[in-house]
Protein backbone atom coordinates (compact mmCIF):
# COMPACT_ATOMS: atom_id res chain seq x y z
CA UNK A 1 0.00 0.00 0.00
CA UNK A 2 2.88 2.40 1.30
CA UNK A 3 4.52 1.60 -2.51
CA UNK A 4 1.84 2.13 -4.35
CA UNK A 5 1.58 6.13 -2.54
CA UNK A 6 4.70 6.84 -2.89
CA UNK A 7 4.76 6.06 -6.74
CA UNK A 8 2.09 8.04 -7.24
CA UNK A 9 3.67 10.67 -5.49
CA UNK A 10 6.75 10.64 -7.65
CA UNK A 11 4.45 10.53 -10.20
CA UNK A 12 3.17 13.93 -9.65
CA UNK A 13 6.68 15.87 -8.97
CA UNK A 14 6.89 18.90 -11.36
CA UNK A 15 10.63 19.40 -12.21
CA UNK A 16 13.00 22.84 -12.97
CA UNK A 17 13.38 22.94 -17.40
CA UNK A 18 17.03 23.92 -16.93
CA UNK A 19 18.15 22.18 -13.53
CA UNK A 20 18.53 18.64 -13.67
CA UNK A 21 16.58 16.45 -10.71
CA UNK A 22 15.46 19.23 -8.27
CA UNK A 23 11.72 19.07 -7.80
CA UNK A 24 9.46 20.88 -6.00
CA UNK A 25 9.68 20.08 -2.33
CA UNK A 26 13.10 19.09 -2.45
CA UNK A 27 15.51 20.75 0.23
CA UNK A 28 18.63 22.18 -0.95
CA UNK A 29 21.01 23.28 2.11
CA UNK A 30 18.81 25.14 3.96
CA UNK A 31 16.20 26.37 1.26
CA UNK A 32 12.95 24.10 0.38
CA UNK A 33 12.91 24.68 -3.54
CA UNK A 34 9.52 26.03 -5.18
CA UNK A 35 8.44 25.71 -8.59
CA UNK A 36 7.65 28.89 -10.25
CA UNK A 37 5.75 29.33 -13.65
CA UNK A 38 6.90 32.06 -16.71
CA UNK A 39 5.32 35.31 -16.02
CA UNK A 40 2.50 36.33 -18.12
CA UNK A 41 3.75 39.89 -19.13
CA UNK A 42 5.83 38.97 -22.64
CA UNK A 43 8.69 41.28 -21.82
CA UNK A 44 9.51 39.62 -19.27
CA UNK A 45 8.34 36.57 -20.21
CA UNK A 46 10.82 37.04 -23.18
CA UNK A 47 14.02 37.55 -20.79
CA UNK A 48 13.38 34.70 -18.98
CA UNK A 49 13.28 32.49 -21.97
CA UNK A 50 16.45 34.35 -23.26
CA UNK A 51 18.45 33.15 -20.16
CA UNK A 52 17.50 30.18 -20.15
CA UNK A 53 18.14 30.07 -23.87
CA UNK A 54 22.01 31.85 -22.94
CA UNK A 55 22.63 28.30 -20.95
CA UNK A 56 20.86 25.56 -22.38
CA UNK A 57 20.85 26.07 -26.74
CA UNK A 58 18.71 23.83 -27.36
CA UNK A 59 15.65 25.40 -24.65
CA UNK A 60 12.06 25.12 -26.03
CA UNK A 61 9.42 27.05 -23.93
CA UNK A 62 6.43 25.67 -23.17
CA UNK A 63 3.39 27.10 -21.44
CA UNK A 64 4.09 24.12 -18.74
CA UNK A 65 7.41 25.07 -18.13
CA UNK A 66 8.37 25.86 -14.44
CA UNK A 67 12.07 27.17 -12.98
CA UNK A 68 13.04 26.52 -9.34
CA UNK A 69 13.50 29.09 -7.15
CA UNK A 70 17.43 28.91 -7.07
CA UNK A 71 17.82 30.40 -10.05
CA UNK A 72 16.84 33.54 -7.93
CA UNK A 73 18.67 35.47 -5.58
CA UNK A 74 17.70 34.54 -2.13
CA UNK A 75 16.64 31.14 -3.64
CA UNK A 76 13.13 32.66 -2.96
CA UNK A 77 11.63 32.48 -6.35
CA UNK A 78 10.65 36.26 -8.16
CA UNK A 79 10.30 38.96 -5.93
CA UNK A 80 9.46 42.85 -6.99
CA UNK A 81 13.35 43.26 -6.23
CA UNK A 82 14.38 40.47 -8.33
CA UNK A 83 11.83 39.68 -10.68
CA UNK A 84 14.75 38.21 -13.39
CA UNK A 85 16.59 34.72 -12.96
CA UNK A 86 20.28 35.28 -12.77
CA UNK A 87 21.98 32.37 -11.66
CA UNK A 88 22.52 29.45 -13.79
CA UNK A 89 24.67 26.10 -13.64
CA UNK A 90 27.08 25.37 -16.14
CA UNK A 91 27.81 21.97 -17.81
CA UNK A 92 30.92 21.71 -15.69
CA UNK A 93 29.92 22.33 -12.20
CA UNK A 94 30.19 26.47 -12.00
CA UNK A 95 27.68 28.69 -12.15
CA UNK A 96 26.52 31.34 -14.49
CA UNK A 97 25.92 34.82 -12.54
CA UNK A 98 24.45 37.65 -14.60
CA UNK A 99 24.91 41.40 -13.11
CA UNK A 100 21.07 41.96 -12.90
CA UNK A 101 18.66 40.38 -11.68
CA UNK A 102 15.64 42.97 -12.09
CA UNK A 103 14.56 44.11 -15.40
CA UNK A 104 14.37 48.04 -14.35
CA UNK A 105 18.13 48.13 -13.70
CA UNK A 106 18.80 45.85 -16.43
CA UNK A 107 16.91 48.39 -18.54
CA UNK A 108 18.99 51.22 -17.36
CA UNK A 109 22.13 49.71 -17.58
CA UNK A 110 21.88 48.78 -21.30
CA UNK A 111 25.07 49.21 -23.15
CA UNK A 112 26.56 48.31 -26.41
CA UNK A 113 29.47 46.07 -27.69
CA UNK A 114 32.42 48.48 -29.17
CA UNK A 115 32.25 46.51 -32.42
CA UNK A 116 29.15 48.42 -33.02
CA UNK A 117 29.21 51.61 -31.82
CA UNK A 118 30.14 54.03 -34.70
CA UNK A 119 28.25 55.68 -37.49
CA UNK A 120 27.51 54.38 -40.90
CA UNK A 121 28.62 56.31 -43.55
CA UNK A 122 26.29 57.09 -46.26
CA UNK A 123 27.15 55.57 -49.52
CA UNK A 124 30.17 53.19 -47.95
CA UNK A 125 27.87 51.09 -45.74
CA UNK A 126 24.53 49.97 -45.59
CA UNK A 127 22.14 49.07 -42.27
CA UNK A 128 22.10 45.31 -43.49
CA UNK A 129 25.49 45.06 -43.14
CA UNK A 130 25.63 46.96 -39.49
CA UNK A 131 23.12 44.23 -38.70
CA UNK A 132 25.16 41.91 -39.66
CA UNK A 133 27.54 42.93 -37.50
CA UNK A 134 25.44 43.38 -33.90
CA UNK A 135 24.49 39.69 -34.72
CA UNK A 136 28.10 38.87 -35.01
CA UNK A 137 29.16 41.02 -31.53
CA UNK A 138 26.65 39.17 -29.96
CA UNK A 139 27.49 35.93 -30.39
CA UNK A 140 31.26 36.19 -29.32
CA UNK A 141 29.95 38.32 -25.88
CA UNK A 142 26.59 36.70 -24.26
CA UNK A 143 26.33 39.29 -21.95
CA UNK A 144 26.09 41.71 -24.89
CA UNK A 145 23.72 39.64 -26.68
CA UNK A 146 21.58 39.54 -23.10
CA UNK A 147 21.51 43.03 -23.40
CA UNK A 148 20.77 43.83 -26.60
CA UNK A 149 17.76 41.49 -26.26
CA UNK A 150 16.69 43.14 -23.48
CA UNK A 151 16.33 46.35 -25.58
CA UNK A 152 14.75 44.77 -28.64
CA UNK A 153 12.15 43.11 -26.05
CA UNK A 154 10.54 46.46 -26.14
CA UNK A 155 9.15 46.61 -29.33
CA UNK A 156 7.51 44.00 -31.44
CA UNK A 157 8.52 41.20 -33.26
CA UNK A 158 7.83 42.31 -36.20
CA UNK A 159 10.42 45.38 -35.66
CA UNK A 160 13.49 43.09 -34.63
CA UNK A 161 12.30 40.69 -37.36
CA UNK A 162 12.66 43.39 -40.35
CA UNK A 163 15.14 45.20 -38.45
CA UNK A 164 17.53 42.28 -38.37
CA UNK A 165 17.56 40.29 -41.62
CA UNK A 166 19.36 41.91 -45.00
CA UNK A 167 16.69 41.80 -47.05
CA UNK A 168 14.24 44.16 -45.09
CA UNK A 169 16.37 46.51 -43.63
CA UNK A 170 16.61 49.32 -46.19
CA UNK A 171 12.82 50.90 -45.89
CA UNK A 172 11.90 50.11 -42.35
CA UNK A 173 12.71 52.89 -40.03
CA UNK A 174 12.58 51.58 -36.22
CA UNK A 175 12.25 54.19 -33.36
CA UNK A 176 15.17 56.54 -32.73
CA UNK A 177 15.87 54.78 -29.35
CA UNK A 178 16.02 51.66 -31.14
CA UNK A 179 18.30 53.15 -33.84
CA UNK A 180 21.06 54.48 -31.60
CA UNK A 181 21.21 51.20 -29.97
CA UNK A 182 20.95 48.75 -32.42
CA UNK A 183 23.01 50.06 -35.90
CA UNK A 184 24.06 53.69 -35.27
CA UNK A 185 21.93 54.35 -38.51
CA UNK A 186 22.31 56.89 -41.28
CA UNK A 187 22.11 60.65 -40.46
CA UNK A 188 18.32 61.12 -41.54
CA UNK A 189 18.69 64.72 -43.00
CA UNK A 190 21.52 63.76 -44.69
CA UNK A 191 20.26 60.71 -46.07
CA UNK A 192 16.88 62.36 -47.43
CA UNK A 193 19.07 65.01 -49.08
CA UNK A 194 20.66 62.09 -51.07
CA UNK A 195 17.08 60.55 -52.10
CA UNK A 196 16.11 63.91 -53.26
CA UNK A 197 19.18 64.45 -55.55
CA UNK A 198 18.53 60.88 -56.73
CA UNK A 199 15.15 61.24 -57.32
CA UNK A 200 15.58 65.19 -59.37
CA UNK A 201 18.47 63.38 -61.58
CA UNK A 202 16.10 60.80 -62.94
CA UNK A 203 13.38 63.21 -63.43
CA UNK A 204 15.93 65.52 -65.57
CA UNK A 205 16.66 62.12 -67.13
CA UNK A 206 13.27 60.84 -67.74
CA UNK A 207 12.20 64.28 -69.60
CA UNK A 208 9.77 65.44 -66.95
CA UNK A 209 8.51 68.65 -66.27
CA UNK A 210 11.27 69.74 -63.88
CA UNK A 211 13.71 72.48 -62.42
CA UNK A 212 17.20 71.68 -63.77
CA UNK A 213 18.76 74.34 -61.60
CA UNK A 214 17.17 73.29 -57.89
CA UNK A 215 16.32 70.14 -55.63
CA UNK A 216 13.35 70.96 -52.50
CA UNK A 217 14.99 69.09 -49.14
CA UNK A 218 11.62 67.39 -48.20
CA UNK A 219 11.75 64.84 -51.05
CA UNK A 220 9.27 66.02 -53.28
CA UNK A 221 8.74 63.10 -56.35
CA UNK A 222 7.13 62.96 -59.90
CA UNK A 223 6.28 59.71 -60.98
CA UNK A 224 6.34 58.13 -64.23
CA UNK A 225 3.79 56.74 -65.95
CA UNK A 226 3.72 52.67 -65.96
CA UNK A 227 3.01 52.72 -69.75
CA UNK A 228 5.07 54.92 -72.17
CA UNK A 229 5.09 54.49 -75.83
CA UNK A 230 8.70 53.03 -75.87
CA UNK A 231 7.30 50.25 -73.67
CA UNK A 232 5.07 48.77 -76.81
CA UNK A 233 6.57 50.08 -79.97
CA UNK A 234 9.15 46.97 -80.37
CA UNK A 235 6.09 44.54 -79.90
CA UNK A 236 3.48 44.92 -82.86
CA UNK A 237 1.05 42.64 -81.04
CA UNK A 238 1.03 45.25 -77.84
CA UNK A 239 0.72 47.78 -80.02
CA UNK A 240 -2.49 46.79 -81.83
CA UNK A 241 -3.80 45.36 -78.26
CA UNK A 242 -3.54 48.63 -77.03
CA UNK A 243 -4.19 51.01 -79.62
CA UNK A 244 -6.16 49.04 -82.77
CA UNK A 245 -3.06 50.26 -85.18
CA UNK A 246 -1.35 47.29 -86.86
CA UNK A 247 2.56 47.83 -86.12
CA UNK A 248 5.09 50.31 -85.43
CA UNK A 249 5.30 51.69 -88.96
CA UNK A 250 1.52 52.52 -89.15
CA UNK A 251 1.54 54.22 -85.21
CA UNK A 252 4.34 56.56 -86.37
CA UNK A 253 3.10 57.30 -89.59
CA UNK A 254 -0.32 58.53 -87.92
CA UNK A 255 1.44 60.39 -84.97
CA UNK A 256 3.70 62.25 -87.63
CA UNK A 257 0.78 63.56 -89.23
CA UNK A 258 -0.08 64.97 -85.77
CA UNK A 259 2.16 67.91 -86.67
CA UNK A 260 -0.22 70.89 -84.96
CA UNK A 261 -1.78 68.40 -81.73
CA UNK A 262 0.89 70.10 -79.57
CA UNK A 263 -1.48 73.47 -80.58
CA UNK A 264 -4.32 72.06 -80.57
CA UNK A 265 -4.63 70.30 -77.66
CA UNK A 266 -2.92 72.63 -75.23
CA UNK A 267 -5.34 74.28 -72.77
CA UNK A 268 -4.17 77.48 -74.02
CA UNK A 269 -4.21 77.12 -77.58
CA UNK A 270 -0.32 77.60 -78.02
CA UNK A 271 2.52 74.93 -78.25
CA UNK A 272 3.44 73.75 -75.49
CA UNK A 273 7.24 73.69 -76.85
CA UNK A 274 7.64 77.39 -76.94
CA UNK A 275 9.13 78.90 -73.43
CA UNK A 276 7.26 81.82 -73.92
CA UNK A 277 4.04 80.49 -74.52
CA UNK A 278 3.07 80.64 -71.18
CA UNK A 279 0.55 78.44 -69.89
CA UNK A 280 0.28 75.35 -67.35
CA UNK A 281 2.96 72.75 -68.94
CA UNK A 282 2.19 69.24 -70.50
CA UNK A 283 2.05 66.64 -67.46
CA UNK A 284 2.72 64.20 -70.29
CA UNK A 285 4.58 63.73 -73.67
CA UNK A 286 2.73 64.75 -76.52
CA UNK A 287 3.29 60.55 -77.90
CA UNK A 288 1.84 59.55 -74.49
CA UNK A 289 -1.48 61.44 -74.79
CA UNK A 290 -1.62 60.14 -77.70
CA UNK A 291 -1.20 56.41 -76.79
CA UNK A 292 -3.47 57.42 -73.65
CA UNK A 293 -6.68 58.65 -75.94
CA UNK A 294 -6.11 55.45 -78.52
CA UNK A 295 -6.03 53.12 -75.02
CA UNK A 296 -9.50 54.87 -74.10
CA UNK A 297 -10.74 53.95 -77.65
CA UNK A 298 -9.47 51.06 -78.30
CA UNK A 299 -10.07 49.48 -74.69
CA UNK A 300 -12.83 51.75 -73.15
CA UNK A 301 -10.90 51.86 -70.15
CA UNK A 302 -12.08 53.92 -67.48
CA UNK A 303 -10.93 57.58 -66.75
CA UNK A 304 -9.69 56.85 -63.42
CA UNK A 305 -7.45 53.79 -64.24
CA UNK A 306 -6.20 55.67 -67.48
CA UNK A 307 -5.13 58.07 -64.58
CA UNK A 308 -3.90 55.72 -62.25
CA UNK A 309 -1.75 53.99 -65.02
CA UNK A 310 0.04 57.31 -66.69
CA UNK A 311 0.29 59.31 -63.41
CA UNK A 312 -2.05 61.98 -63.30
CA UNK A 313 -4.82 63.25 -61.58
CA UNK A 314 -7.99 62.17 -62.82
CA UNK A 315 -9.34 65.71 -64.20
CA UNK A 316 -6.10 66.42 -66.08
CA UNK A 317 -6.65 63.43 -67.78
CA UNK A 318 -10.44 64.02 -68.70
CA UNK A 319 -9.43 67.35 -69.78
CA UNK A 320 -6.17 64.97 -72.33
CA UNK A 321 -8.96 62.96 -73.84
CA UNK A 322 -11.47 65.61 -74.31
CA UNK A 323 -9.38 67.87 -76.29
CA UNK A 324 -7.44 65.41 -78.23
CA UNK A 325 -10.89 63.23 -79.49
CA UNK A 326 -12.43 66.93 -80.55
CA UNK A 327 -8.55 67.18 -82.34
CA UNK A 328 -8.78 63.88 -83.89
CA UNK A 329 -12.51 64.33 -85.26
CA UNK A 330 -11.46 67.20 -86.70
CA UNK A 331 -8.06 65.87 -88.31
CA UNK A 332 -8.96 62.66 -89.17
CA UNK A 333 -12.78 62.61 -90.70
CA UNK A 334 -11.34 62.69 -94.14
CA UNK A 335 -11.01 59.47 -93.61
CA UNK A 336 -14.82 58.61 -94.03
CA UNK A 337 -15.38 59.91 -97.25
CA UNK A 338 -17.99 60.22 -99.84
CA UNK A 339 -17.14 58.25 -103.08
CA UNK A 340 -18.04 58.77 -106.35
CA UNK A 341 -20.24 56.98 -108.61
CA UNK A 342 -18.20 55.80 -111.20
CA UNK A 343 -16.00 54.30 -107.90
CA UNK A 344 -18.95 52.81 -106.12
CA UNK A 345 -19.76 51.03 -109.59
CA UNK A 346 -17.01 49.51 -110.30
CA UNK A 347 -16.10 47.94 -106.58
CA UNK A 348 -19.61 46.68 -106.82
CA UNK A 349 -20.25 43.05 -105.41
CA UNK A 350 -21.37 40.93 -108.00
CA UNK A 351 -24.82 40.34 -106.16
CA UNK A 352 -25.67 44.15 -106.51
CA UNK A 353 -24.64 44.99 -109.66
CA UNK A 354 -27.01 41.99 -110.80
CA UNK A 355 -30.31 42.31 -108.64
CA UNK A 356 -29.59 46.44 -107.40
CA UNK A 357 -27.42 47.94 -109.94
CA UNK A 358 -27.69 51.49 -108.68
CA UNK A 359 -27.86 51.43 -105.45
CA UNK A 360 -25.69 54.35 -104.28
CA UNK A 361 -25.49 53.88 -100.26
CA UNK A 362 -27.07 51.18 -97.52
CA UNK A 363 -28.03 53.21 -94.59
CA UNK A 364 -29.64 52.34 -91.15
CA UNK A 365 -29.78 53.94 -87.93
CA UNK A 366 -27.62 52.71 -84.37
CA UNK A 367 -28.50 53.82 -80.66
CA UNK A 368 -25.80 53.87 -78.60
CA UNK A 369 -26.97 54.02 -74.65
CA UNK A 370 -26.25 56.70 -72.02
CA UNK A 371 -26.95 57.76 -68.53
CA UNK A 372 -29.91 59.55 -67.39
CA UNK A 373 -29.99 63.33 -67.27
CA UNK A 374 -31.49 64.98 -64.30
CA UNK A 375 -32.86 67.55 -66.77
CA UNK A 376 -36.87 66.60 -68.06
CA UNK A 377 -36.63 68.20 -71.20
CA UNK A 378 -33.36 66.20 -71.90
CA UNK A 379 -34.77 63.19 -70.69
CA UNK A 380 -37.43 63.72 -73.55
CA UNK A 381 -34.99 64.25 -76.35
CA UNK A 382 -32.61 61.48 -75.41
CA UNK A 383 -35.43 58.83 -74.81
CA UNK A 384 -36.05 56.30 -77.38
CA UNK A 385 -39.07 54.12 -77.74
CA UNK A 386 -37.40 51.59 -79.50
CA UNK A 387 -34.52 51.02 -76.42
CA UNK A 388 -36.90 52.31 -73.83
CA UNK A 389 -33.27 53.96 -72.78
CA UNK A 390 -31.76 57.07 -72.88
CA UNK A 391 -29.83 56.82 -76.30
CA UNK A 392 -27.85 58.88 -78.71
CA UNK A 393 -28.89 57.95 -82.73
CA UNK A 394 -26.69 58.24 -85.23
CA UNK A 395 -27.62 57.31 -88.54
CA UNK A 396 -24.89 55.43 -91.05
CA UNK A 397 -24.16 54.33 -94.26
CA UNK A 398 -21.87 52.21 -96.57
CA UNK A 399 -21.16 51.54 -100.16
CA UNK A 400 -22.12 48.29 -101.39
CA UNK A 401 -18.54 47.08 -101.44
CA UNK A 402 -19.33 47.01 -97.32
CA UNK A 403 -16.78 50.59 -96.73
CA UNK A 404 -18.43 53.00 -94.56
CA UNK A 405 -18.86 56.57 -96.32
CA UNK A 406 -21.36 58.28 -94.06
CA UNK A 407 -21.85 58.79 -90.37
CA UNK A 408 -23.80 61.47 -89.28
CA UNK A 409 -23.56 63.41 -85.96
CA UNK A 410 -25.27 61.73 -83.02
CA UNK A 411 -28.89 62.90 -82.05
CA UNK A 412 -31.00 61.97 -79.22
CA UNK A 413 -33.01 59.07 -79.06
CA UNK A 414 -36.33 60.22 -79.64
CA UNK A 415 -35.41 61.35 -82.96
CA UNK A 416 -37.47 59.60 -85.59
CA UNK A 417 -34.91 57.79 -88.60
CA UNK A 418 -36.89 60.13 -91.43
CA UNK A 419 -35.98 63.27 -89.32
CA UNK A 420 -32.32 62.13 -88.84
CA UNK A 421 -31.79 61.64 -92.53
CA UNK A 422 -33.28 64.97 -93.45
CA UNK A 423 -30.72 66.54 -91.30
CA UNK A 424 -28.26 64.65 -91.83
CA UNK A 425 -27.93 66.22 -95.05
CA UNK A 426 -27.03 62.08 -96.37
CA UNK A 427 -29.92 62.98 -99.29
CA UNK A 428 -28.09 66.32 -100.77
CA UNK A 429 -25.00 64.20 -101.80
CA UNK A 430 -27.05 61.29 -104.05
CA UNK A 431 -27.63 62.37 -107.68
CA UNK A 432 -30.25 61.36 -109.79
CA UNK A 433 -30.68 57.82 -111.10
CA UNK A 434 -29.18 56.44 -108.00
CA UNK A 435 -30.70 54.56 -105.37
CA UNK A 436 -31.05 54.14 -101.28
CA UNK A 437 -31.48 50.94 -99.27
CA UNK A 438 -32.73 50.95 -96.44
CA UNK A 439 -35.23 49.44 -93.54
CA UNK A 440 -39.05 49.40 -93.90
CA UNK A 441 -38.87 51.91 -91.22
CA UNK A 442 -37.13 55.06 -93.66
CA UNK A 443 -40.36 56.43 -94.95
CA UNK A 444 -38.27 58.84 -96.92
CA UNK A 445 -39.84 58.11 -100.36
CA UNK A 446 -41.21 62.36 -100.20
CA UNK A 447 -37.64 63.32 -99.91
CA UNK A 448 -36.06 61.11 -102.24
CA UNK A 449 -38.67 61.06 -105.12
CA UNK A 450 -38.27 64.96 -105.79
CA UNK A 451 -34.32 64.62 -106.15
CA UNK A 452 -34.76 61.57 -108.56
CA UNK A 453 -33.25 59.32 -106.46
CA UNK A 454 -34.79 55.69 -105.77
CA UNK A 455 -35.61 54.62 -102.30
CA UNK A 456 -35.05 50.48 -101.52
CA UNK A 457 -37.22 49.04 -98.93
CA UNK A 458 -38.88 45.68 -98.61
CA UNK A 459 -42.66 45.69 -99.50
CA UNK A 460 -45.48 46.71 -96.74
CA UNK A 461 -47.42 43.50 -95.72
CA UNK A 462 -51.13 44.94 -96.37
CA UNK A 463 -54.39 44.17 -94.68
CA UNK A 464 -55.86 40.89 -94.43
CA UNK A 465 -53.98 40.00 -97.56
CA UNK A 466 -50.78 37.79 -97.26
CA UNK A 467 -47.34 38.48 -99.38
CA UNK A 468 -47.05 37.74 -102.93
CA UNK A 469 -44.57 35.07 -104.41
CA UNK A 470 -42.96 37.92 -105.77
CA UNK A 471 -42.95 40.35 -102.41
CA UNK A 472 -41.51 37.25 -100.89
CA UNK A 473 -38.57 36.81 -103.21
CA UNK A 474 -38.05 40.75 -103.14
CA UNK A 475 -37.95 40.63 -99.42
CA UNK A 476 -35.48 38.46 -99.25
CA UNK A 477 -32.95 39.74 -101.94
CA UNK A 478 -33.41 42.93 -100.45
CA UNK A 479 -32.34 41.06 -96.67
CA UNK A 480 -29.81 39.12 -98.25
CA UNK A 481 -27.88 42.59 -99.56
CA UNK A 482 -28.70 44.61 -96.63
CA UNK A 483 -27.00 42.09 -94.09
CA UNK A 484 -23.44 43.82 -94.83
CA UNK A 485 -25.02 47.52 -93.00
CA UNK A 486 -25.99 44.72 -90.00
CA UNK A 487 -22.67 43.27 -89.96
CA UNK A 488 -20.59 47.37 -89.32
CA UNK A 489 -23.12 48.27 -87.42
CA UNK A 490 -22.35 44.88 -85.40
CA UNK A 491 -18.68 46.19 -85.47
CA UNK A 492 -18.96 49.34 -83.72
CA UNK A 493 -21.51 48.68 -81.05
CA UNK A 494 -19.06 46.15 -79.86
CA UNK A 495 -16.42 48.65 -78.89
CA UNK A 496 -15.22 48.70 -75.70
CA UNK A 497 -15.53 52.24 -75.13
CA UNK A 498 -20.13 51.97 -75.68
CA UNK A 499 -19.67 49.09 -73.11
CA UNK A 500 -18.09 51.41 -70.33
Amino acid sequence: MSQTVLKKKSNSLKYCCVCSGVYRGKVVGDKTISLHKFPQDSKLQRIWIQRCRTVMKDFKWTAHKLLCSLHFIGSRGPTKAHNIPSIFPRADGTEKLFPTSNMEDESANVCVPETVDREVEVGTSTAAEHSEDVVQAAKNDDEAAERVFLQLAEYSDLDVSVHLHDYASGPIQLPKKFRNIATQTYNEVDMRAVETQTCFKVMVDAGTQASSGESKDFSEQTRLPDLVYEDIRHDDSKIIFYTGIPDKVTFDALFDEMSDASEKTSSNGKSTSDEKAGGRPRSLRLIDEFLMVLMRLRLGLLVDDLSARFCISASACSRVLNSWINYLDSKLDFLIMWPSKDAVEHNMPKLFRDKFPNTRVIIDCTEIRTETPSSTKLKTVLYSDYKSHMTYKSLVGISPSGHVTFVSDLWGGGISDKQITKQSGLIELCESGDAIMADKGFLISDLTTPRGVKLIIPPFKKAHKAFSAREVQNTREIANARIHVERQMERIKILELFKA
